[in-house]
């Protein structure tokens, strides 16, 4: 299906696919789960430096990311702990044993920390019509997939 998505709201859709992959197997894949968390929230991020016509060449590292948001603009102490919280697991995701691999309820956590993330991005005017955008493309995609 082909869909049109402004350039200022395709990372912001790309952060809305990862939540709803994360919702959808936090319980079987918890591992693959909160990666999609750390993922839509770099992507967040990304999209708002780039809605400002800010460089976000900041690779994955969402402590830098976050550092380049906070140059710019200011976030709840709630948010930046959130977002320090994901950043926790970013190297361990990949390679740690498969014993430490985060359970279930930290999945469950990640995916609720990473929605109020990007509701708190979504209460900035500059951005919210671009999240809204993505959302909306997001709900018709899964609407006719259902359809298919």
């Amino acid at each position: 299906m082909s869909v049109n998505i402004s350039r200022n709201a395709e990372l912001f859709h790309k952060a809305t696919e990862d939540v709803w992959a994360a919702e959808q197997i936090w319980k079987g894949a918890p591992n693959l789960a909160v990666w999609h968390c750390t993922q839509a929230a770099e992507k967040t991020m990304k999209g708002f430096l780039r809605c400002l016509n800010l460089d976000y060449n900041y690779g994955h590292e969402l402590k830098l990311l976050l550092d380049a948001v906070l140059s710019v603009f200011k976030l709840s102490e709630t948010t930046e702990r959130y977002i320090m919280y994901l950043s926790d697991f970013e190297s361990s995701l990949r390679y740690k044993s498969m014993s430490n691999d985060p359970s279930p309820e930290d999945a469950k956590i990640a995916i609720s920390r990473t929605k109020q993330i990007m509701q708190e991005f979504n209460e900035n005017p500059k951005i919210a019509q671009f999240m809204d955008e993505a959302r909306e493309v997001h709900a018709k995609i899964l609407n006719t997939n259902d359809e298919l």
